[in-house]
């Protein structure tokens, strides 16, 4: 009796774990079987979305980017060819830089010695003639005025000496200068000959003379004090600039010894060509180094013509300063910047970014990207707003300036629009 009733017990058990799993089975298997409109309905695209940005209350600035180069404009340099002659003379073996005195960047004032080459000192004066020439004693012209305005300027007078004139009074001025800069003053020897007794010069044979008598050669040397040419600078503008010093105590004077720069640092953008009509002269600017962190604010001076990298013209702009080709090598047009005030040495020889301001709205004003804005058939342009519980309304506004994407906005006829607002701009 108990072995049939176990027999049952485990028949039943059998029967009723079958009858699960067919069902577990059957449940699965419905899954598997989709109708045709419940597998449209699983591959139909989400309700559609909208994407809003803000409305903004801001001021608008239409600006025009582009990369510039600092230069320095025009240069002067001293190039020591000869050691001058001195009260008390010596005679160097070669030209030696024996001291230098500034460096790179520095600013400079008349009449400090900068370099010295075989303990003679090179020093700059106010003027905008080059020293093409030793100034000596004697000599006329407009260099010679040029000097006795400087000395002149420095506190040292030149007399009754008629302009334009190296006469005593500049000479004197010229000693004064030596002994403010600490050196031995250079000096020209005028050598003449004197006449004998009865008023016949003696440089030679007097035809009068008695035979087998020697004619007397008696000769006398003046000195004046001079300005030799291989110790000054003359630069239009004082203080100036320290472009180089390409020497050092020791070296062989071979060349430059020195490069002032005659002129401020000049700054000239390349504008692309596309852009030449967004700008015009006195637009402001505002100009950023990278490297540095230096920035200022100026103005647009001028544009100039097209340059084509290899037409020649790329070397140089109509200021006179170099500047490079566009970092890409295709055309350009030289956009000079004039600065509100003078420029930082900090810029020197930077590439920096210029920033041209085109348009500016004149205080902050409702503003949306320009994708917000839509224009119905009946002209009127409207901008959609998505209200706080996900419905919509459309708003009214007339458009004004626009600048980086963004459009100003006024909302039509007293209709509700302010910053903060969300509007629809795309789907």
């Amino acid at each position: 009796m108990g072995s049939r009733t176990a027999r049952r017990r485990r028949a039943v058990v059998g029967v009723a774990t079958l009858a699960g799993l067919l069902s577990v089975g059957g449940l699965a298997g419905s899954g598997l079987v989709r109708s045709p409109s419940q597998a449209a309905a699983d591959t139909r695209p989400p309700a559609p979305s909208v994407i809003t940005a803000p409305v903004t209350r801001q001021v608008l600035r239409s600006t025009v980017v582009l990369r510039g180069t600092f230069a320095d404009g025009r240069t002067v340099s001293a190039q020591p060819s000869s050691v001058a002659e001195t009260e008390a003379p010596s005679r160097p073996a070669q030209l030696v830089v024996t001291g230098v005195f500034t460096r790179a960047g520095r600013s400079v004032r008349a009449a400090r010695a900068l370099v010295e080459y075989s303990g003679r000192p090179v020093f700059p004066l106010p003027g905008a003639v080059p020293a093409y020439r030793d100034l000596v004693y004697g000599e006329q012209g407009g260099d010679v005025e040029q000097l006795q305005k400087a000395l002149a300027s420095l506190g040292h007078g030149t007399g009754g000496d008629t302009r334009g004139v190296f006469g005593p009074g500049t000479e004197q001025a010229v000693r004064a200068l030596y002994r403010q800069l600490g050196y031995p003053v250079p000096v020209s020897r005028d050598e003449s000959t004197a006449a004998d007794p009865d008023g016949r010069t003696s440089t030679g044979a007097d035809a009068s003379a008695s035979p087998g008598a020697t004619p007397r050669q008696e000769t006398s040397s003046t000195v004046h004090a001079m300005v030799p040419a291989s110790e000054v600078i003359f630069v239009p503008a004082l203080p100036a600039r320290v472009v180089s010093v390409p020497v050092q105590v020791g070296d062989p004077v071979k060349g430059p010894v020195i490069t002032l720069a005659r002129g401020g640092l000049t700054l000239t953008g390349q504008l692309d060509p596309a852009q030449a009509g967004l700008v015009t002269p006195g637009m402001k600017v505002s100009v950023l180094s990278e490297a540095t962190g230096a920035q200022a604010r100026a103005t647009v001076e001028s544009i100039g013509a097209l340059v084509t990298p290899g037409d020649g013209k790329e070397g140089s702009s109509d200021s006179g300063t170099a500047t490079a080709a566009t970092a890409g090598g295709g055309a350009y047009r030289p956009l000079v910047v004039k600065p509100d005030k003078a420029w930082s040495t900090a810029f020197a020889g930077q590439d920096v970014r210029i920033t041209v301001t085109a348009a500016s709205t004149a205080k902050a004003v409702l503003a949306v990207p320009e994708a917000a804005v839509t224009a119905g058939a009946d002209t009127h342009t409207s901008v959609t707003v998505v209200t706080a519980v996900g419905g919509r309304r459309t708003v009214r506004v007339t458009t004004g300036a626009s600048a980086d994407g963004m459009v100003q906005v006024t909302p039509a006829g007293g209709a509700d629009l302010e910053a903060g607002d969300r509007v629809v701009v795309g789907k």
